[in-house]
């Protein structure tokens, strides 16, 4: 069935939980950094634990996303992701109280909800829309990408107008109205029946772990999570030790983001319509590639930025549609997806920090960009072996 007839209560319904889900899934997290120095002097908290507040969520995603999978097979995905929605409006809220516990507590529950929303929607997608993987992968990345821009956007004028708290606090409404939906859902419809040619028994504990288009997969999804996370922590930082002012660095920064939305839009449209997906992967590895490349140059132009962007936004977009390209069914596609990203993400944690380290080091941004052009170069290669037209 085609998505541009209308679809029956049983198909609009998840397009729209899918939608929400991914509307919330970023803006508590990108919403930190821009108000972190009114954080600092009003909790007189030191820069490092405030830093590993802003990880804490990362943390929770590698560590939370194995558990995923099991929870829906146990109690399904609708109810799962009700419940992971209902626990980020929770965590959000315990967040902005005052007390160092519960700002930290807070961050915790969060990004234990949000791992679990990362993990299950795309097995969501496989189980109903498996037809459509591409169009509804890519509706997914694009409103996750695009709410995480109006995130950040509206962090400092909503500080502004109701104080930090307040400003963090405000997004779990949202989540409210989400778990509002997915208790409508779960009341009116009963779960999707898979077709019995697809019904699998599910695999068994560690088998996903020992296979190596798994392990491709989750180094593929690994290492583009690695690179985005170390531009969005340290690309203003190297525009600015390179000549930029702070608001032109600012400025960059911002199409930076806008290029990874154009990326994510983009790739999955076109790779879900090939039975293979390694030319897609490759040349989505080599635009981030050509991007950093450029970026070691004495004056960075908006072309380095924009490719890298590109690059960026289509590999992490080709990593989520691997996860229901690659497996035979919702239930699987739940298991790889837990595994990837709970590798995806725990490399992702290092990467910033590991970064910053070697400029501190070497003196200097040269060091640390030829590091993150060899792992980009391991990531093109994981791509071009997860792209190829098999399944697990």
């Amino acid at each position: 069935m085609s998505l541009a007839v209308p679809l029956s209560s049983r198909l609009a319904a998840p397009v729209v939980g899918v939608v929400l889900i991914a509307a919330n899934l970023r803006p508590s997290l990108m919403g930190v950094g821009p108000v972190l120095k009114d954080m600092q002097a009003d909790t007189g908290l030191a820069p490092s634990l405030l830093g590993l507040l802003i990880t804490m969520p990362v943390i929770a995603f590698g560590a939370i996303s194995p558990l995923a999978a099991p929870l829906a097979r146990r109690f399904g995905l609708e109810r799962v992701l009700l419940g992971a929605m209902v626990l980020l409006a929770l965590g959000i809220a315990l967040r902005s109280l005052p007390g160092t516990a519960a700002l930290f507590g807070g961050a915790a529950l969060l990004g234990a909800a949000i791992a679990v929303g990362n993990v299950l929607v795309p097995a969501l997608i496989r189980r109903d829309f498996a037809e459509r993987i591409g169009v509804m992968t890519s509706v997914f990345v694009t409103t996750l990408a695009g709410v995480a821009a109006v995130g950040a956007g509206l962090a400092v004028p909503l500080e502004a107008l109701l104080g930090w708290r307040a400003a963090l606090a405000v997004w779990a409404l949202p989540a409210l109205l989400a778990a509002a939906w997915w208790a409508l859902l779960g009341a009116r419809l009963s779960p999707t029946p898979a077709p019995p040619a697809a019904v699998k028994a599910p695999p068994r504990p560690g088998a996903l772990w020992r296979s190596a288009l798994a392990w491709q997969v989750s180094l593929f999804m690994g290492l583009q999570s690695l690179a985005f996370y170390v531009l969005v922590a340290w690309l203003p930082t190297l525009l600015r030790d390179a000549g930029l002012s702070a608001a032109a660095a600012g400025s960059y920064a911002f199409l930076y983001q806008v290029a990874c939305l154009t990326g994510s839009l983009l790739a999955p449209l076109l790779a879900a319509r090939a039975k293979e997906q390694r030319w897609h992967a490759l040349a989505a590895s080599l635009l981030s590639l050509v991007g950093f490349v450029g970026l070691a140059g004495t004056s960075p132009s908006m072309a380095w930025i924009l490719l890298a962007g590109l690059g960026s936004g289509s590999s992490l977009a080709l990593s989520l549609a691997f996860f229901s390209l690659r497996a035979h069914d919702a239930s699987q596609t739940a298991s790889l997806s837990g595994m990837a990203q709970s590798v995806g993400y725990s490399l992702a944690a290092l990467g910033p920090v590991g970064f910053g380290l070697l400029h501190d080091v070497s003196g200097g941004w040269l060091a640390p960009l030829v590091v993150l052009w060899v792992l980009v170069g391991v990531q093109a290669w994981a791509g071009w072996m997860a792209g190829r037209g098999r399944r697990i």
